[in-house]
């Protein structure tokens, strides 16, 4: 899936907020895609430039780099691999990235 990369997300932590200790994870990709209308019955919402969109991606630090060093680089066009998320497997979440040609 190609994609124009703004950059990611990596990190894990213990919530305490509900009283009860819960562990969790954020990690996710942010992306751009072009903006489109939405018309649909009394609805008509004119949309220009682009929209920026999330997909999440394996908790792996060597994926993370990956992305680092291409986002830090500047805004690039890259393939993204998607694949089952061993959670969910009604979900894909990204598990490789590089820039695309």
């Amino acid at each position: 899936m190609k994609v124009i990369l703004l950059g990611a997300m990596l990190g894990k932590g213990v919530s305490t907020k509900s009283g009860q200790p819960k562990p969790y994870e954020l990690n996710s990709i942010e992306y751009v895609v072009p903006s489109k209308d939405y018309i649909q019955g009394d609805h008509n919402i004119q949309k220009c430039g682009f929209t920026v969109k999330s997909v999440q991606m394996a908790h792996d630090q060597t994926l993370y780099n990956k992305v680092a060093t291409i986002a830090n680089e500047g805004i690039a066009e890259v393939e993204l691999t998607l694949s089952p998320d061993p959670e969910n497997m009604a979900r894909n979440i990204v598990t490789d990235v590089r820039l695309a040609k």
